[in-house]
């Protein structure tokens, strides 16, 4: 499933349709009022960072009992949260595809999903400075396997621990 994203606000969440048209949040129409509307299908990171922040914020619960059996464990929301972007990282994907997509979306999540921010913050801030990847499936599964508080992972990606 693509993932629509308008540039005219660089929104690509809470998207509606209203008489058959998709409409980002701000009301601004595909072809219509907002001709730069388009489809994301090679940057699903949008995609992935959405569905966290739904596991996050407590709206979505699908397909919370496959990752329970998977980890064999009953997960919180924000552990969801935290798998869901392991899942995206788990797919080796190109690295800058994660760094430029954060660089959007961080506008509309810093907020939202504080630790997570945090975490995908410090890799950008590490591959800035130092160009180095950062293992960001590790860290996020470190939270949800080994009970690591997302601060502690934070400072683990500033100082080099999850380089790849």
């Amino acid at each position: 499933m693509p993932v629509r994203f308008c540039l005219e606000c660089k929104n690509f969440e809470d998207r509606m349709e209203i008489d058959g048209n998709v409409v980002c949040a701000k009301n601004h129409r595909p072809g219509i009022s907002c001709p730069d509307f388009q489809d994301r299908v090679i940057d699903i990171f949008h995609n992935y960072i959405y569905w966290s922040y739904l596991y996050s914020s407590g709206r979505s619960e699908e397909g919370k009992e496959f990752f329970e059996r998977k980890f064999s464990k009953k997960l919180s929301a924000q552990d969801l949260a935290y798998i869901i972007l392991a899942e995206y990282f788990d797919l080796r994907l190109d690295y800058s595809d994660f760094i430029r997509c954060w660089g959007i979306a961080k506008k509309i999540y810093e907020e939202k999903m504080p630790n997570i921010a945090g975490i995908l913050n410090a890799a950008l801030e590490r591959f800035n400075l130092h160009g180095e990847r950062t293992d960001l499936r590790k860290a996020f599964l470190d939270i949800v396997i080994y009970g690591k508080m997302p601060e502690e992972v934070t400072k683990g990606i500033l100082t080099g621990l999850y380089k790849l």
